[in-house]
């Protein structure tokens, strides 16, 4: 009976754990589903008449359903459920609800009323019943990362690797995460939160305050604090990060125990906060930190380094990882030979009188990796980036006239349709390298943008002699 009971508890927990708000953030909290878990299993120890003091020993909803109607008028059942401000009762609600209509059903939002108000709400927080909300910080080592690297080297692949080593489903990932782009016009506001007006049929103009996705996921990082939480920034050095971040920037200086080591008051974000009763002991003076179960992941093109440079202030607070270009890491369909890349010579033929790319070739025939497709072109690609800027160096240009290092191809600078689709291939890759990489070249991509089309395109002629 023992292990039932503890089993249809994890059950129970995984199933109120499951239920979620249109926006993702749970609808119960880690602290008030052990609130009920406990009134459940032990609350009624004192009650004599009960056949089980364990509740989650009852297997069906009848059997329950019975001891629930005479335990209604017991004195001792009603005395621990006040004590409890409803935290047994409303737990047995959700309990019943859950045995009659599965592990599959949306629960009804029932939550049991933990603060009082006034003094008595102070000697309650003082007593340290087991039924009460404390928030206790569970030390952990968070991540605060950027990764950075040429376009489509895989960046982004590398976040989403570590976040389904995390978390094991989809819904875990989605209930844990928020994702944001940068941009030149994302501002604090839209990060963090702002006042708002806000039109409602109650009321024809209002203002409120909006919280931002940082802010959102700070609060279910607060309230579930043994679960681990991932901001996900794509692109942070697209927007004016230090103005994005304001005063939050602060707390990104974390201790030994992972939260943050300065605490700073925002009083719109402690307003916030507070609106939940489950937190407003925690928030009432406005001092705001970030916990150790709240994690912060972005990625950073080194391309786009001109729109808005992250200062060594900011950068010093993140974990930098170089993302170094890999084709291995292609999946088999992307490495598979394509039509785009055809031709009537063989590419050790083609290349056997190159000046630049010709020993390059070589090792790529010798390795078995000289073929026509995406992987050999991207490679090629890059060793002539290399070969212009070695002369270039030779005839005395400044630096800030050679090819950028990360103007270079990554694996994932295409998607794999585009390698099906001469036109999107070219509109994407042969006009990059014509428009932005090799465009002071006078060897490579020579003539215009429209020659090229209609000579490698339209009369399917051989693009890797492009590169000859």
């Amino acid at each position: 009976m023992e292990h039932y009971a503890t089993e249809i508890e994890r059950q129970f927990r995984n199933w109120l754990k499951k239920q979620v708000y249109g926006d993702g953030m749970r609808v119960f909290t880690d602290n008030e589903i052990s609130a009920y878990s406990y009134a459940i299993r032990n609350s009624c120890e004192k009650v004599r008449e009960l056949t089980f003091k364990n509740l989650f020993s009852y297997k069906t909803a009848k059997e329950l359903g019975e001891e629930i109607d005479w335990l209604k008028i017991d004195s001792e059942y009603i005395s621990i459920d006040r004590a409890g401000n409803g935290t047994l009762s409303t737990a047995l609600e959700l309990y019943m609800f859950y045995l009659e209509n599965g592990s599959e059903s949306v629960a009804p939002e029932k939550h049991a009323q933990f603060y009082l108000s006034g003094e008595a709400s102070e000697i309650a927080r003082k007593e340290a019943s087991p039924l009460e909300f404390y928030y206790h910080e569970v030390p952990m080592k968070p991540i605060q990362r950027v990764y950075y690297g040429a376009p489509g080297t895989g960046k982004s692949y590398n976040v989403r690797k570590l976040l389904e080593k995390e978390f094991s489903d989809e819904e875990q990932l989605r209930t844990h995460i928020k994702r944001v782009i940068f941009h030149p016009a994302y501002t604090y506001g839209d990060f963090i939160g702002a006042i708002k007006p806000l039109i409602s049929l109650e009321k024809p103009l209002d203002y409120v305050y909006v919280a931002g996705p940082f802010s959102e996921l700070l609060k279910a990082a607060f309230l579930n604090p043994e679960e681990k939480y991932y901001l996900i920034i794509e692109e942070i050095n697209r927007g004016y990060a230090p103005s994005i971040f304001g005063d939050v920037f602060q707390l990104l200086d974390r201790g030994d125990n992972g939260k943050s080591e300065y605490p700073i008051v925002n009083r719109d974000l402690g307003a916030y906060f507070s609106r939940d009763p489950w937190m407003k002991n925690i928030f009432y003076d406005g001092m705001i930190w970030i916990p150790a179960n709240f994690n912060i992941i972005a990625t950073m093109n080194t391309a786009d380094e001109n729109i808005f440079v992250m200062d060594n202030a900011f950068k010093r607070r993140f974990e930098l990882v170089y993302v170094p270009i890999d084709f291995d890491i292609l999946p088999d369909g992307m490495k598979e030979e394509k039509k785009i890349f055809s031709g009537d010579k063989s590419l050790e033929e083609l290349f056997m009188n190159s000046e630049v790319n010709k020993e390059f070739a070589e090792k790529l025939s010798a390795s078995g990796n000289l073929k026509r497709n995406w992987g050999t072109f991207a490679a090629i690609v890059n060793n002539t980036i290399n070969a212009e800027n070695l002369s270039g160096k030779k005839q005395g240009m400044p630096h800030g006239a050679l090819i950028a290092e990360n103007k270079k191809l990554g694996p994932f600078f295409v998607k794999p349709e585009e390698l099906e689709d001469a036109d999107l291939f070219f509109n994407k890759v042969i006009f990059y390298l014509k428009q932005d990489v090799f465009c002071d070249s006078a060897r490579f991509f020579t003539g215009s943008f429209e020659e090229i089309y209609n000579k490698y395109n339209k009369s399917g002629g051989d693009i890797f002699e492009l590169l000859v």
